[in-house]
């Protein structure tokens, strides 16, 4: 596997040679390559990624030795000024190729001629959002899985197109705080939200790449014998169906390593009655606000919340066929003593349902408690272990005989190999 990553990136590099030579003295290129070799015990209701309702990635059929995660993120400076970056991910189910894309972008930082810095992005990247996957390949230095709201950004939600980051640091404030700001357009992310109106949130590490096809749970009937309008059993989350553009801001305040606070608002101005090739566009909006505190005894705090809505298909009895709110919040507590780290995290989450059509309810709440350990026992090798706990009442459920509420559980354990250049 290490072998494969390190050649897919050898190729990227010699596939433009022209720009590389006639910036010879200023080209440099460097990558993370990371492998998760895990021992997977799970429990509760059959995953997500076989097309049911569970909200875990693994489930008691993937019990055993897996490769969990494997990726690389590489870079190359063309200039003191720009930066190409890409992130390639390793995924072993059938809902994409094995090796594919989960960023590709430019970045270019002109020189700063006053306190202001500036920043360009181009390309398709994450939106600046998440407060726990801060390691390369979008990785959490905390836990295995990602929170529920950053499990559905990881599924469903990319940024393509481009972003303007200004950031300054107040002399008058001592240079000890340091603002900014982030503005963003784009398009190709349409049916962001459908993932979250008819399976709902989930808790797990897995991220959509650019060629992924999600499979939905079974979809319910309007009229004996139609399936839900046209909507393929597959959603293409980062497809481009109505031709609008969306955009988000983002605002955030740091004070040195001890304090962040960030808010961010955000739209894909998604036509809800467009679609292609059984693909909706979801018009989604939700808000945003996350904090992190360094509080005294070297314990690390970490929290956001997200809310919002989406909405999908015509017009009926007032409301468009499927109209969802969602909310969803954790708190994470995090500890280091040497080489290694302690990690606890709370979630809470729903689904709203707004609309009128009986035969779809996709209202849901839940909770979620994650134990996570880490042992850093070198640069190379890291040990990981996570318990995980979620429980969901989802009414729809009852539509496949499943009891409305139900725990899922999974146990992890995993030998992680970082190889940097």
């Amino acid at each position: 596997m290490v072998r494969l990553l390190s050649t897919v990136w050898s190729i990227a590099l010699t596939a433009s040679p022209d720009v590389l030579a006639a910036n010879d003295s200023l080209a440099r290129t460097h990558f993370v390559t990371g492998i998760d070799l895990s021992y997977v015990n799970a429990s509760g209701l059959s995953s997500w990624t076989e097309g049911s309702v569970g909200k875990l990635r693994y489930d008691d059929s993937s019990d055993g030795l897996v490769i969990s995660r494997a990726f690389l993120d590489a870079g190359a400076r063309l200039t003191d000024t720009l930066d190409l970056n890409a992130t390639l991910q390793f995924c072993d189910d059938d809902l994409g190729a094995a090796l594919d894309f989960t960023e590709a972008y430019a970045e270019w930082r002109p020189v700063p001629r006053s306190a202001n810095r500036y920043r360009v992005k181009v390309g398709a990247f994450y939106p600046v959002i998440s407060m726990e996957n801060t390691g390369p390949g979008w990785s959490s230095p905390y836990t295995i899985s990602s929170s529920t709201i950053n499990t559905w950004i990881a599924e469903e939600v990319r940024t393509v197109g481009a972003e303007l980051s200004w950031s300054r640091r107040p002399q008058a404030l001592g240079g000890a705080h340091r603002f900014a700001v982030q503005a963003a357009v784009f398009g190709v992310n349409d049916p962001s939200g459908s993932l979250l109106a008819w399976k709902g949130w989930s808790a797990d590490d897995r991220q959509s790449r650019f060629g992924d096809a999600l499979p939905l749970p079974p979809l319910p009937q309007i009229q004996p014998g139609m399936m839900f309008e046209d909507q393929d059993p597959y959603v293409v989350p980062f497809r481009e169906v109505d031709g609008r553009v969306g955009y988000y801001l983002n605002g955030e305040w740091r004070m040195g390593n001890r304090f962040t606070l960030s808010a961010m608002t955000y739209n894909n101005r998604a036509d809800p009655e467009a679609i292609e090739d059984g693909q909706y566009a979801w018009y989604t909006e939700f808000n945003h606000l996350g904090g992190s505190l360094s509080l005294p005894g070297g314990i690390g705090v970490i929290s956001q919340w997200l809310r919002g809505s989406t909405v999908m298909g015509r017009v009926m009895n007032g409301a468009h066929v499927v109209d969802a709110g969602f909310d969803s919040k954790y708190l994470l507590l995090t500890k280091t003593l040497d080489s290694h780290r302690f990690s606890v995290r709370y979630d809470n989450f729903e689904v709203t349902e707004n609309d009128d059509t009986s035969e779809d309810s996709n209202d849901e709440r839940g909770l979620a408690w994650t134990l996570a350990y880490r042992y850093s026992h070198s640069d190379t090798v890291l040990f990981a272990a996570e318990w995980l706990s979620i429980k969901t009442h989802h009414d729809g459920w009852v539509y496949y005989a499943i009891e409305p509420t139900a725990t899922e559980q999974r146990l992890q354990l995993s030998i992680m190999l970082r190889f940097a250049r």
